[in-house]
């Protein structure tokens, strides 16, 4: 195997600093914090989701985005 074969075969890990918020967040409490999910109610399709969360943004005020420390 060559070099570079063998570079492919195992690829080193990349650790996301987050992954610990995916593992524990309580499902509940971040839908019950969800202010647009009562516009999701009786939606069909994809697009019409789409459309109300941005129908959504457009109505508040968002701050203003930070970039991450790392």
């Amino acid at each position: 195997m060559t070099d570079f074969a063998a570079s492919l075969a195992t690829p080193p890990l990349f650790a996301n600093p987050l992954m610990a918020v995916y593992f524990t967040v309580d499902l509940d409490r971040l839908a019950a914090r969800c202010l647009y999910l009562d516009r999701l109610e009786n939606t069909v399709g994809r697009r019409q989701v789409i459309t109300r969360i941005e129908t959504f943004r457009n109505e508040v005020t968002t701050r203003i985005p930070r970039t991450y420390p790392h």
